[in-house]
């Protein structure tokens, strides 16, 4: 019986190191035209009518395929873009520094790449002053469902003020005995590019990710209702 003991773990080790087991965490990539792009889950295209020319399109989707993590990453590649999909040119972006692929579960209908030098901000660092408009989406972590509410005026800047008011708590842990609700909210200037951040609601307290967790005054509950 001892013998039995030590063998079984022994070839339960063995299968999992095995190189048809070997599971890759690839990042969210596209190598295209000499570029290598980073999926963001930030950036938002301010309307469909800026996407522009097709730029290319993708050749191989390494994460179905790829089971080496010594691969390196050719001309073509992407980790979770199918075989065919086509890359855009966004108005605004003439060195493809950002770029666009059709997208149905993202706000607009794309999702956006971005390379390592592009120029851009998020919903933290971005000029405040300069948000015209702040839509606010019920959200499943993966995807917006719908949206809830437009601000314009005053309440784009009373929004913007209760978030920027969030006391930093990185000692508070919400409650994850049942998922929080999400609010997807998207900050539009004059730009191409849009910004997006989400709300957390776990049932008793509001807060959001800035540096850190940041719990956020109850009145937020006006603007994500």
């Amino acid at each position: 019986m001892k013998k039995l003991f030590f063998i079984i773990p022994f070839l339960v080790l063995l299968t999992a190191c095995s190189p048809s087991h070997v599971v890759i965490d690839w990042v969210d990539f596209l190598q295209i035209n000499g570029k290598h792009y980073t999926g963001s889950q930030q950036l938002v295209i301010s309307k469909q009518t800026l996407v522009k020319d097709k730029i290319g399109e993708v050749r191989f989707e390494v994460n179905e395929h790829v089971k080496n993590p010594k691969y390196k990453i050719k001309e073509g590649d992407a980790a979770y873009l199918s075989k065919g999909t086509d890359v855009y040119s966004i108005e605004g972006y003439p060195d493809h520094s950002i770029v666009a692929v059709e997208d149905k579960t993202k706000i607009h209908g794309y999702k956006l790449y971005s390379t390592d030098n592009a120029e851009t901000l998020d919903v933290k660092s971005m000029d405040k002053d300069k948000v015209q408009r702040i839509e606010v989406y019920m959200s499943d972590g993966i995807k917006p469902i719908k949206q809830i509410k437009s601000l314009t005026g005053e309440e784009v800047k009373e929004f913007i003020e209760i978030l920027e008011a969030g006391t930093v708590n990185s000692a508070y842990l919400p409650d994850t005995s049942k998922d929080p609700q999400m609010f997807d909210f998207v900050c539009y200037t004059a730009a191409p590019i849009a910004y997006r951040d989400t709300v957390f609601f776990d049932g008793k307290v509001y807060y959001w990710y800035s540096s850190e967790l940041t719990i956020i005054d109850d009145g937020i509950v006006n603007y994500l209702k």
